[in-house]
């Protein structure tokens, strides 16, 4: 039998009553907690060195990219500066 994610939530707060252990309460809870992280700040790709770059982290760094115009390269200098290279 196929359970509702509505009825998978009840049975998961039944059990979680009945649970006198709060070491295992704590295991839960920090699983719960990482799973909700993740789904908040999911990671978007990777660095160079593999190390994972999260949505959050990319957010910032694109709106501080964007805040510097002055470091881009207009359409028009690009195209020059790549008739340069291949003249």
């Amino acid at each position: 039998m196929l359970m509702s994610a509505v009825e998978i939530r009840a049975e998961i707060q039944s059990y979680l009553e009945q649970v006198k252990d709060e070491s295992f309460l704590k295991v839960v809870h920090s699983m719960l907690g990482t799973y909700v992280q993740e789904l908040e700040d999911s990671i978007i790709g990777y660095e160079a060195d593999g190390s994972p770059v999260t949505a959050s982290v990319a957010k910032a760094q694109f709106a501080e990219d964007l805040s510097k115009p002055e470091e881009f390269m207009s359409v028009e200098d690009f195209e020059k500066e790549l008739d340069q290279l291949t003249a």
